[in-house]
């Protein structure tokens, strides 16, 4: 209970209210409701006088301040305007919609906005409403004869990075953590045999930082819809062949384990660039660059893992740089080629 302050009407409520237990409030406030006295008592007018000061003045606190009795466990005003409901222990506030808290002094570091309400759907209020659904928002230029390639060779090139994006970033077992079987029977051969050497591989080395996957036990996605949009370009490539040059936004929503009402998105700003040229006769497609800044994950982690971080969630690390909008490829692209993995966003 807080100190009595002479100018504070809740302390004083407060003070006044304990020096009773429930049984006699509850009886003082019974008495408040129905403000009728037997005749026996009047031969008592002085105690009849003090109860009557305390069911005044108990009558007012029910009528005015319910919510102090409410601090009590006492009574709880019916919400339908009948009688008061007594309880027999202390009121519980029911949850309502979950804020992100943002620290003091640390405006614009947080990756999260407020937590959207399930029937609003997890990209409510962000623009990757408008971002197409999955595989759809890959879409290749159209294919021509560049780089000594044949339109029919640059087509298959263009082809072959589309399946392998939708593997890395889209596959429900890649995303999920698991072995990304689909990811790697993409590569050629050779790149194949050290993606799946290095895969473990914690720091720059090793190759799940290739992939979108989530940090086995740190959350799950929500749904089965990833909203992607972006480009692809195709150069000319020194020494023949082209340069295909991927550039994409990934939203992915996702919740705790077993938490599917606490929901967060993750946004990653991915590129990559393709090597497609003719090798002893064969078309050779070969993931040449791969880089990824992620927006609303934990920095702390370095196992090329993703882990999202939900409100509330300690970090050690801090996210890098000025805070950019994670839906504007333009402004984020410093934080992608040669930048930071985690850099600070202004939301996601």
């Amino acid at each position: 209970m807080r100190p009595a302050d002479p100018d504070d009407i809740d302390a004083r409520f407060e003070a006044l209210v304990s020096q009773f237990d429930q049984d006699e409030i509850r009886r003082m406030t019974a008495a408040a409701g129905t403000a009728s006295f037997s005749p026996a008592r009047r031969r008592r007018p002085a105690a009849l006088a003090a109860i009557a000061g305390l069911v005044v003045l108990l009558g007012l606190v029910v009528v005015l301040r319910p919510d102090v009795l409410e601090k009590f466990g006492v009574v709880r005003p019916s919400a339908a305007g009948g009688e008061d409901v007594v309880v027999s222990g202390p009121v519980v506030a029911r949850p309502g919609p979950v804020l992100t808290p943002i620290p003091d002094g640390e405006e614009g570091l947080f990756d999260h906005g407020p937590v959207p309400a399930p029937s609003a759907g997890p990209f409510a209020g962000t623009p990757a409403t408008g971002y197409a659904d999955g595989e759809q928002g890959l879409v290749m230029p159209a294919a021509r004869a560049l780089g000594g390639l044949t339109e029919e060779e640059v087509g298959q090139a263009l082809l072959r990075v589309r399946r392998l994006l939708s593997a890395a970033h889209l596959d429900p077992a890649t995303v999920r953590g698991e072995l990304p079987v689909a990811f790697a029977g993409l590569l050629h051969h050779r790149q194949r045999e050290a993606f799946l050497r290095r895969l473990d591989d914690g720091g720059p080395t090793g190759t799940r930082s290739w992939l979108f996957s989530l940090a086995p036990g740190t959350a799950e996605p929500v749904g089965d819809v990833v909203k992607v949009s972006g480009e692809t370009t195709i150069a000319k490539r020194a020494g023949g062949g082209v340069t295909i040059t991927a550039d994409y936004l990934f939203v992915h929503p996702v919740s705790r384990p077993g938490t599917p009402l606490v929901v967060a998105r993750v946004v990653e700003h991915h590129r990559s660039e393709f090597s497609a040229y003719r090798e002893d006769g064969r078309l050779v497609v070969w993931l040449a660059k791969d880089d990824s800044a992620l927006f609303g994950a934990n920095c702390d982690a370095d196992d090329g893992f993703v882990h999202p971080r939900f409100p509330g969630d300690p970090q050690k690390a801090r996210p890098s740089g000025e805070p950019v909008d994670p839906y504007d490829r333009a402004s984020g692209v410093s934080g992608v080629s040669g930048g930071p993995r985690c850099p600070a966003a202004l939301g996601t």
